[in-house]
């Protein structure tokens, strides 16, 4: 047995163009996803003025002008395409963040201040995966790690992972290691708690069955692992 194969489907996200904003509004009832090339796009003449203060302090905290750009732009991305959707400016839109299901504290799952849309955003490696949902929703990105650091990582994983795992070829590995990681992320994300609860929390590998969640592979640039999780 291996682990080729995670789920019985696989999304395939848009490509986000800022030229082309009528691709950001079509009607949509299950997820809608976008990937983003942060390299690619027209450079915005004042990026940090689309972006609320908090975000700004963040992007101005990267040492790395790269990551500053890669955040700046991914930011952007997504309130263009929520401003699409809200019938507001990107820059009027209000972020905010959810109490934490664990602890109770302001730093739970980012939402869309008096609107029930739903979103996640993951960034890496020079790409940006949005997601809109109506019901809560999270998606992850993932760099396959060397096979040492997947092996040591996946101890931490639920008991059904791991077994998953130990039987992929040494070759496969890492990048199966990658899409059960995504997931695990994308799901803990869409929950709100990130890695408050553990990455044993739930079974989120091949069939996972998780009460009210449902577990998708995306469709990602080569080297990267990409899910979604959503909520019925």
């Amino acid at each position: 047995m291996t682990t080729t194969c995670l789920s019985r489907e696989t999304l395939t996200p848009r490509p986000y163009r800022s030229d082309r904003p009528a691709d950001l509004v079509q009607p949509f009832s299950g997820p809608r996803l976008w990937i983003v090339n942060l390299a690619g796009g027209p450079a915005e003449p004042n990026p940090l003025a689309l972006l609320d203060a908090k975000e700004r302090a963040k992007a101005t905290a990267f040492r790395s002008p790269l990551d500053r750009a890669h955040y700046t732009a991914s930011h952007i991305a997504l309130r263009r395409i929520l401003g699409a959707h809200l019938g507001r400016a990107p820059q009027d839109v209000q972020l905010a963040q959810d109490d934490c299901p664990v602890c109770d504290g302001g730093h739970g799952r980012p939402v869309v201040a008096g609107s029930s849309l739903q979103f996640s955003l993951s960034r890496r490696a020079g790409y940006c995966l949005i997601a809109l949902a109506r019901t809560a929703v999270g998606v992850d990105l993932e760099v396959a790690p060397e096979l040492e650091v997947a092996d040591e990582l996946a101890t931490t994983l639920h008991p059904g992972e791991r077994a998953l795992l130990e039987t992929a070829p040494p070759d496969r590995r890492a990048a199966a290691f990658a899409r059960i990681w995504a997931r695990k992320e994308a799901y803990l994300k869409g929950l709100g708690t990130g890695l408050a609860m553990g990455a044993a929390h739930d079974y989120v590998g091949e069939s996972a069955e998780v009460p009210d969640w449902l577990f998708y592979d995306v469709a990602a640039p080569d080297g990267l692992a990409a899910a979604l999780a959503i909520r019925e």
